[in-house]
């Protein structure tokens, strides 16, 4: 679970009942507790008011034959999200995104505005029905003016939003896509699940099932989502299944595509993956995109953030002295302090590069060509954040007492080659300074 989500701990059933009279009657008590019945629909959809009118001020209709959204499993994706959005937009940005198939409830955009006072949704949708109930909900909670909702039902495109304005620019796009191809599959899949508070499950067909399942939809989203590129930040989805990521990271992969990220999503007995891709060269932390499955190994991200034991300098102060004489010693390098975030007292730095001059090789290479006419023809290749920490970096089993060691965080950039010639210059020259 999302170490922001309220809903960490199990719910009080008996003071949301109390706040919330409509959950009274589905409440009762047990050997460990009160608790409600997740086996009946209607008591399932007086718990989802509940939690969002009580904790969100989001007031819903939700229809007997639609999906009824569990709030803490929606909310993890949303976090997820506006984690993705505060490390790759600038601050102030009015942040727009794209709900997929947003449902009856469109609790995405609810729940996110709700958080969120600068972001803006177009929320999409093919069924009528749906639409009808999310604009309703949409309207009764006041966002009418952040909450575009979209009717795509005569489109064949995923991300017809993007087609239809190629000017208009996202931050994201978010999708809960129908997990099964066939009637067949979701029965068997039901069948096979125990009993337990995710047994039952509500919900049209076309929210439940999809022709090629929930790896065919998302599959259409990224060779969409070739056409567009640039025009969305990060392209993301939710997955019901474990399986179908290895099959979209392929996908990913044989298009060149390494800027991407894994998470899951972990609620009670119910786990949810969720996938993101950038055409972009801004690179998430790998808190953000990669998760410690052991048979998830293989298809994770390259590692953003790269660490560097220190046994030659016995204080922070000293390391980051040092570390600011190793970077002040490259080239046309922008080195700047950032005391944000710290809690030692010891700023971060944020090194930025046009070219690569702290190699030999690439100092060879300058020698022999002619220097650049303008600096417009110059770009940023390389935007890495260093800190100075003590005790063990996380990971590491063995540590000396009172060590000392340097993280490297890729924050921008296309090739990980510079990133990591970078990271092994500045070792060097470190970890032999006296």
């Amino acid at each position: 679970m999302h170490p922001r989500n309220v809903y960490n701990h199990p719910p009080d059933f008996l003071g949301l009942a109390r706040r919330y009279p409509p959950l009274r009657s589905h409440v009762f008590l047990t050997h460990t507790g009160p608790t409600i019945d997740f086996k009946s629909q209607v008591a399932q959809r007086r718990l989802t008011e509940a939690l969002l009118h009580l904790d969100f001020n989001i007031n819903l209709t939700l229809p007997d034959n639609r999906l009824c959204p569990p709030v803490p499993n929606r909310l993890n994706y949303v976090l997820w999200i506006q984690d993705i959005v505060k490390v790759s937009a600038s601050s102030g940005d009015i942040v727009r995104g794209i709900d997929i198939g947003t449902g009856a409830s469109a609790i995405y955009p609810l729940l996110a505005c709700r958080l969120e006072p600068t972001w803006y949704f177009v929320a999409t949708d093919i069924d009528r029905e749906s639409l009808m109930f999310a604009h309703q909900n949409v309207e009764r909670n006041d966002l009418s003016d952040r909450v575009c909702v979209v009717d795509v039902s005569s489109s064949t495109s995923i991300l017809r939003s993007l087609e239809e304005d190629p000017a208009a620019l996202f931050h994201f796009t978010m999708c809960n896509p129908p997990f099964y191809s066939s009637a067949e599959e979701l029965t068997q899949s039901a069948e096979a699940k125990q009993c337990g508070p995710n047994a039952v499950c509500t919900g049209g067909e076309n929210e439940m099932i999809t022709l090629g399942g929930e790896v065919s939809f998302v599959s259409q989203i990224f060779t969409e989502s070739l056409h567009h590129r640039m025009q969305c930040r990060w392209y993301t989805s939710m997955l019901g299944k474990m399986s179908s990521l290895p099959k979209i990271v392929d996908l990913l992969r044989e298009h060149k595509i390494d800027n991407y990220a894994i998470t899951e999503f972990v609620q009670g007995q119910t786990r949810r993956w969720a996938i993101a891709w950038s055409f972009g060269t801004h690179r998430l932390p790998d808190s953000m995109n990669r998760i410690a499955n052991p048979a998830l190994q293989g298809i994770m991200p390259s590692r953003t953030t790269l660490y560097q034991q220190i046994a030659n300098i016995q204080s922070l102060e000293l390391l980051y002295n040092t570390l600011r004489q190793v970077l002040a010693d490259i080239k046309n390098a922008s080195v700047k302090p950032e005391l944000t975030g710290s809690d030692t007292g010891i700023p971060s730095i944020l090194v930025q590069a046009m070219e690569v001059t702290w190699s030999r090789s690439a100092r060879r290479k300058k020698a022999t060509q002619p220097p650049l006419q303008t600096m417009s023809h110059q770009y940023l290749i390389l935007q890495c954040r260093v800190n100075c920490a003590g005790g063990p970096p996380p990971g590491s089993e063995k540590q000396r007492a009172g060590g000392l060691y340097l993280e490297y965080q890729w924050v921008d950039g296309s090739d990980r080659g510079v990133f990591e010639s970078f990271v092994s210059h500045v070792n060097r020259k470190v970890t032999t300074m006296q």
